[in-house]
């Protein structure tokens, strides 16, 4: 009876070696890595021709987005589920890095910010 379990153990260690892989790679995102440019002094915010794709998806979900918010300005993203709302906001917050293209706060490129100040 023991012996008919055997194929499925093997199946778990190897669906868990796979999960494991995927949450031990490394994140070019490092929270810990300090950048000289810590505070975002006005609130400008633009995509410039920003390209995102997912690492497991086939078709960039961003491809060539600009857009330019100014300081102080509220805006709406509204669109049908899976178009890239939560997306915009996640690149923002540097939870994902882009493709090609700029996001750019204040004139600078997201790039030179402190990852810890973007999220606070």
């Amino acid at each position: 009876m023991a012996m008919t379990q055997i194929p499925g153990k093997e199946q778990a260690q190897d669906a868990a070696k796979t999960i494991f892989g995927i949450i031990d790679e490394p994140s070019a995102c490092d929270v810990r890595k300090e950048k000289p440019r810590k505070e975002i002094t006005h609130g400008e915010i633009e995509f410039e021709d920003v390209t995102f794709k997912y690492p497991s998806a086939d078709q960039p979900l961003l491809k060539n987005f600009s857009m330019k918010i100014s300081p102080g300005t509220r805006i709406g993203l509204v669109g049908h589920s899976g178009c890239g709302k939560s997306t915009i906001i996640n690149l923002l917050l540097k939870y994902y890095d882009i493709n090609g293209g700029r996001i750019l706060l204040d004139g600078v490129d997201i790039d030179d910010y402190d990852i810890a100040s973007l999220r606070r």
